[in-house]
């Protein structure tokens, strides 16, 4: 990743559609994540609910905490992975140096799976924050990804 220091990727037709297909990779895995989750968990209120918390007219269990835990640590790993390697690039090829959009990633990514866990334990206020927060991160790395294409395209 020495083009993160030097001028080379603008210099460097080959090593441009490196990142570009990076990007690529990394845009598919978000989504596909997206994909994932919603069949996994569920990505409206009401599967999330039944999913994580239960449901006891249709006698379905809650979630196993250690498949909970898998879940939520797997989703950190990923989570910073992806977004720090989109965040790099962005940077190096952003004008502005202050992006609010990337701290509220990175939050938003460290705070989905630790509210995921507190809404097993404490209801399905925490279920809803979730939510919020695995679409916002997922939204602003997609907004990154689009901006990274935007200019090396």
């Amino acid at each position: 990743m020495k083009f993160l220091v030097t001028k080379e990727l603008e210099q460097n037709r080959l090593l441009t559609l490196q990142v570009l297909w990076l990007t690529a990779i990394l845009t598919l895995f978000l989504f596909s994540d997206m994909v994932l989750h919603h069949y996994q968990v569920g990505l409206t209120p009401s599967q999330a609910l039944e999913t994580i918390l239960g449901n006891e007219e249709a006698f379905l269990e809650p979630i196993i905490l250690s498949a909970l835990l898998e879940r939520i640590h797997i989703d950190i790993f990923i989570s910073m992975i992806t977004l720090m390697i989109l965040v790099v690039i962005y940077i190096r090829l952003s004008k502005e140096r202050k992006n609010k959009m990337i701290h509220l990633a990175f939050l938003s990514a460290i705070l989905a799976p630790i509210s995921l866990l507190f809404g097993y334990f404490y209801g399905e206020i925490f279920i809803f924050l979730w939510l919020g927060l695995f679409i916002v991160w997922h939204l602003c790395a997609l907004y990154f990804s689009v901006n990274i294409f935007r200019k090396l395209i």
